[in-house]
């Protein structure tokens, strides 16, 4: 064997060694900021989802205002059903306590959060592109799956 062929072989080699240690640890970092950060979100919006439900106890219509800017601020306004949760806050800023907005904002942002956790255990698994995207139920199927349940009509709100 040459010697130029070895060196050629080695060097080959060395770049292969080099780009996927570099894919490796860009992927690492990643992962490791990403799902922080999604973490860090999954908390807040869960606070704030507190908050809210404890403003709308109090009717204090003005923490209310206050939550719903707050909320707007973390939620994509492209999504139709973040949007969908955003209006519910708006309902309950609107209303009297007389329907269980609480209720229909709790399980709103529950189906959020599910589908959130779903995607950052997906990212986080190697090769992650090559699996599909995680399926996101949105209210209205949620709803129509817990009446075929039979689960009270009263839970809903119209």
């Amino acid at each position: 064997m040459e010697l130029s062929t070895i060196l050629s072989s080695a060097v080959t080699a060395g770049l292969v060694a080099a780009i996927v240690a570099l894919f490796t640890s860009e992927r690492k970092i990643l992962i490791e900021n990403v799902t922080q950060q999604r973490q860090h979100w999954r908390e807040k919006i869960r606070e704030l989802s507190l908050q809210i439900q404890a403003s709308y106890q109090n009717q204090d219509q003005e923490a209310l205002r206050r939550h719903y800017i707050e909320m707007q601020l973390y939620l994509n306004p492209n999504d139709e059903d973040d949007n969908d949760i955003l209006n519910t806050i708006w309902k309950m800023i609107e209303t009297k306590k007389v329907e269980n907005l609480d209720i229909v904002l709790g399980e709103k942002l529950a189906l959020r959060l599910r589908y959130d956790w779903a995607e950052a255990k997906k990212e986080a698994r190697y090769i992650s592109y090559l699996r599909p995207k995680e399926y996101r139920v949105s209210y209205n199927q949620f709803k129509l799956k817990r009446k075929a349940n039979n689960l009270p009509e009263s839970i809903f709100s119209k």
